[in-house]
């Protein structure tokens, strides 16, 4: 019996060390690291110039030159449930830190169920009731526009009872397609000058055992509402779950069908939303052995979803600490790293969206996963290092340069600059954007 149960262990061992095995050398693989590399340095960067223009002759023949980047282009978040959510003021502060540290870009709850608890109360202002992972859209609003943060509004059709639908809807299609327009209509003027990118609607190819029965072709009707509620210039997004990375049937994916039908309804999709949760312990299983979500299906997925021509964002990401030790913790870095960077590469994606901050701050029946990048006290994981590895440091342009040429030319990471020319005792500061598509140049009078 004892011989038997070493060998199963043993077994069980080496089906771990196997399926780790497989997974770093699919991802590994020079063909992989190759179209990563190159997808990076040709959709995420571009050629730029400083011209140095001498007005006088006195100035020593070489000149020092700063560059540092300040911002991204591209669009790095979050999910912000949890702004003034904590019970302590410093850790809010914490969040609030960390939040900044990483992310240009904020996913804000306008859940129907908790932003209109009861028929036409609703909970818009900084006097609002509390709600748990709900703060009210002002205040968060307030929070992002002081930092510099670009909201995305999440989201204006849901059938989930439990997370967005009212309990107080009547179940009458006709009365609920009238309250779907009503909503929409009243979110377009309040917010459609702020919020200028929101999931319209959610999961539509998911079934919910607890959701209700919703009108007719509702997500076609509400992508019509939205386009006569917000300004033209507002983007309304279409997003589904992690599934349709594993239903995956070229052309024929069911969600590709789905956009498709959409369209042809009449539907204004600007955006494609691809949720990226691991809410399975089989799925993490299989994905950290490479045989689930390798690289080629990633690049298989975005390709496919690419051809639509509309941004596509990793909407929602849920990457597990299974099991909750230092394996667990190194896993999660790991895959964080090797996704972040097939998806950043791909030309098609314009952001990535991490989901809970923090471990212990999920909805109801969620933290078991642990898919925060830090811990519940706030403390940092392996994955926060690596987020702030790539986002922080390798995606980013800093140099300093001495020259004595009047043009410098290098490429950099889509973004704003700040740039600091030292000639001698004259010291000269400019901010400009390096952009996608457009001649980007600089001059300055030194």
């Amino acid at each position: 019996m004892k011989k038997y149960i070493f060998f199963l262990a043993l077994s069980f061992a080496c089906t771990a060390v196997c399926g780790q095995s497989r997974y770093d050398s699919l991802w590994s693989d020079p063909g992989v690291e190759q179209r990563i590399r190159e997808g990076i340095e040709k959709h995420r960067k571009g050629d730029a110039r400083i011209k140095l223009n001498r007005k006088s002759a006195s100035l020593p023949k070489n000149v020092t030159v700063e560059v540092k980047q300040l911002t991204h282009a591209f669009q790095f978040g979050s999910n912000i449930f949890m702004l003034n959510g904590y019970k302590k003021p410093e850790q809010n502060s914490r969040y609030e830190e960390v939040f900044q540290s990483l992310f240009n870009t904020a996913c804000v709850p306008f859940y129907w169920k908790t932003l209109e608890p009861e028929p036409g109360k609703l909970r818009y202002g900084v006097e609002s009731k509390e709600i748990y992972r709900r703060p009210p859209p002002d205040v968060v609003l307030d929070f992002c526009e002081k930092a510099g943060i670009t909201p995305k509004g999440h989201t204006l059709v849901w059938d989930n009872v439990a997370h967005s639908t009212p309990e107080w809807l009547p179940r009458d299609t006709a009365i609920i397609s009238e309250k779907i327009s009503q909503r929409i209509r009243q979110l377009g003027e309040r917010y459609g000058n702020r919020v200028k990118t929101w999931d319209v609607v959610n999961e539509l190819l998911s079934y919910h055992a607890n959701a209700i029965q919703m009108p007719d072709d509702y997500g076609a009707k509400a992508f019509g509402q939205f386009s006569k509620s917000f300004p033209a210039t507002t983007r309304g997004f279409i997003n589904e779950t992690t599934s349709i990375w594993n239903n995956y049937h070229r052309e024929y994916s069911p969600y590709n069908q789905l956009i498709e039908n959409l369209k042809c309804s009449g539907a204004k999709i600007d955006g494609i939303g691809l949720q990226f949760h691991f809410f399975s312990e089989a799925l993490h299983h299989d994905v950290v052995a490479g045989k689930s979500i390798t690289p080629q299906r990633v690049f298989d997925v975005l390709d496919l979803y690419g051809k639509h021509k509309v941004p596509i964002h990793i909407s929602e990401i849920t990457i597990p600490t299974l099991p909750y030790n230092e394996t667990g913790l190194q896993n999660q870095a790991k895959m964080t790293k090797n996704f972040y960077r097939a998806w950043f590469s791909h030309e098609a994606v314009e952001g990535i969206i991490w989901w809970n901050v923090s471990d212990g701050t999920a909805v109801a029946g969620e933290d078991k996963w642990r898919g925060g990048f830090l811990n519940e006290d706030l403390t940092p994981k392996p994955s926060y290092f690596v987020l702030n590895e790539l986002i922080n440091k390798e995606w980013k342009t800093d140099f300093t340069k001495s020259t004595d040429q009047s043009t410098m030319a290098f490429r950099g990471f889509y973004g704003e600059y700040a740039v600091k020319i030292t000639a001698g005792k004259r010291v000269i500061e400019k901010k400009f954007m390096i952009k996608k598509g457009v001649e980007n140049e600089l001059s300055i009078d030194i």
